[in-house]
């Protein structure tokens, strides 16, 4: 079977978060159970493109394979994409295209519709009332009503998490969707390097502190969504009782970086919060291993990668009820608050003071979203006539 994946942006495209990491990881899992995946992309990365061979396919490993379609306009039209999808989709047996507000989404998509081919379509929070309601909303409105609507019978959605699934069928109430959540590589989460809660200050801040009580981390583009303005007012209240505490924040700039670091300044916590901007997979794995608690405060995450990560090093989470985790406290493995700073700062407040344990919160990750898990429902759904 030979699987065409559209997605607008392809790793190492890392600027755009944790759906890169995802469909990089569910490509190369369902490559080594025999499906041909064949990925077509842009070669778009943030504001910039990626150094890489365009416009023909690229051999990642056996059965994977990516094509990154050079942009004339960056983020908004691929020439050679506009004349070369055709022949992709042609070639394969199913459609799996990422997002819908692109213009890749929705060529590919009327392209499928018209070679009748099965396709399945992954908005990643496209239709979340966040998404709709942040810029354009009428733009987004008159998009869908040209370019979805008529095709909802023609596919099949994929929500990655139960919010997902509410938000497609609120939009759309006879669409047929499923369940697929993201996952993790479990087994490339383990055994990170050790390290003092000195020494992490020490690589990323280049300061040497006497004494740290406990550190935070938290990671995601410095965009409004992820509402990191409201996590550094809640640390605020919270260093009344644990003056020694640090929040570490990982992420590249998406629109808030000058706005956060002038909040850092004004509240006087630039010797307790920190911006250490994008970071690579060895010393993300690192920081999530080696901190004491993992924290988001989105306002919206149709899955969140990245407390999935955090927990599969198992580290406790204190995260946004605006995330669909809602099993995290019924098994032990953090606590969910209001996305208000009060209620923020009380989770770190009672987080501390819980005992948990890490090979639990591990295995809880292991058994319910490894990649090897998430492929095999994937693959029932792409295989069912």
């Amino acid at each position: 079977m030979r699987v065409c994946l559209v997605s607008s942006s392809f790793y190492p495209a890392t600027f755009y978060g944790g759906p890169i990491s995802a469909t990089w990881d569910l490509s190369n899992k369902l490559a080594q159970n025999d499906v041909e995946i064949y990925v077509s992309t842009t070669n778009a990365n943030g504001l910039n493109r990626l150094e890489v061979e365009t416009n023909r396919y690229l051999r990642k490993q056996d059965n994977f394979f990516v094509k990154y379609y050079h942009e004339e306009l960056i983020n908004n039209f691929s020439l050679s994409f506009f004349f070369g999808i055709f022949n992709d989709i042609k070639k394969s047996d199913v459609v799996y295209i990422q997002y819908l507000f692109h213009y890749t989404s929705i060529i590919s998509l009327i392209i499928s519709v018209f070679q009748t081919k099965k396709i399945i379509v992954c908005p990643r929070g496209s239709l979340g009332e966040w998404g709709l309601q942040f810029k354009r909303k009428k733009f987004k409105k008159l998009w869908l009503f040209i370019f979805v609507k008529p095709f909802i019978k023609d596919v099949i959605f994929q929500a990655s998490s139960y919010i997902e699934k509410k938000d497609i069928i609120r939009k759309y109430p006879n669409a047929n969707v499923e369940i697929i959540n993201d996952g993790v590589d479990f087994n490339a989460f383990q055994n990170a390097e050790k390290k003092s809660r000195i020494e992490i200050l020490k690589k990323h801040t280049e300061i040497d502190f006497d004494e740290i009580s406990n550190i935070f981390f938290s990671m995601g583009r410095l965009h409004k969504i992820k509402q990191f303005d409201v996590l550094i007012n809640a640390f605020e209240i919270y260093l009344e009782k644990d003056k020694n505490a640090k929040l570490i924040i990982a992420g590249s700039d998406d629109g808030m970086g000058n706005q956060l670091e002038q909040q850092i300044l004004e509240l006087k916590l630039n010797n307790s919060v920190f911006l250490i901007g994008q970071v690579d997979f060895k010393h993300k794995k690192i920081l999530f291993s080696n901190s004491d608690y993992f924290v988001l405060a989105s306002e919206f995450e149709s899955f969140g990668i990245v407390i999935a990560e955090a927990l599969a090093c198992g580290r406790p989470c204190v995260v946004s009820n605006k995330t669909p985790w809602k099993h995290l406290e019924m098994n032990n493995c953090g606590i969910l608050v209001d996305n208000e700073k009060e209620s923020i700062a009380n989770g770190f407040s009672d987080i501390i003071n819980k005992d948990f344990d890490s090979n639990k919160i591990k295995n809880y990750i292991k058994s319910n979203y490894d990649w090897e898990i998430i492929a095999s429902v994937f693959l029932k759904i792409i295989k069912k006539k």
